[in-house]
């Protein structure tokens, strides 16, 4: 798309979206992560305050976008249901192993740097009877050690933008 088409397109997506729940969109997911040059420009000029189109890290980071901050709020494939469950058939036992060894790693981690762990569950799939059993297991796990913390993308971006010890990256335009 041109410069112009995408404005438009992302005006009218945030339109969409908020006539539909009442609340205005702060944060951005391109589908597969296919963002285009402008993307990043045109979602800091149209009021965005982070995107999740990052693999890079398993820590929240704040890059410098039209010299602003951008909170970048990371994205994950390794525990992607649509990635595991169907594309690579994962059983839902092997997908609950999976997601309980990478938060174990990343919760010893933690203990000497900050670490967020993003799951990506998709309704036509983690909705499924077996894979709530798989959910309810995993939520289960995680909740009993201490310090653990669930909170929502634009929650983690909020905290982020006002977290001194926030890893800041130069500008990516």
């Amino acid at each position: 798309m041109s410069r112009e088409e995408e404005k438009q397109f992302l005006i009218q997506a945030a339109s969409m979206v908020e006539e539909v729940t009442g609340q205005r969109l702060i944060g951005y997911n391109c589908n597969w992560l296919r963002r285009g040059p402008n993307t990043l420009s045109l979602l800091q000029e149209l009021g965005y305050v982070y995107h999740i189109d990052d693999l890079s890290r398993d820590e929240p980071f704040i890059e410098q976008v039209n010299g602003k901050d951008f909170v970048v709020v990371p994205y994950t494939l390794r525990n992607n249901d649509i990635l595991l469950i169907e594309g690579r058939n994962y059983s839902p036992t092997q997908f609950l192993e999976q997601i309980k060894l990478d938060f174990d790693q990343l919760y010893e981690e933690a203990c000497t740097r900050r670490r967020m762990m993003s799951v990506s569950a998709h309704d036509r799939i983690s909705g499924s009877p077996q894979m709530v059993r798989v959910w309810d297991e995993f939520l289960r796990y995680a909740k009993s050690r201490p310090g653990v913390a669930f909170m929502r993308k634009d929650e983690i971006a909020r905290y982020i933008q006002n977290s001194p010890l926030t890893p800041r990256e130069a500008e990516t335009l």
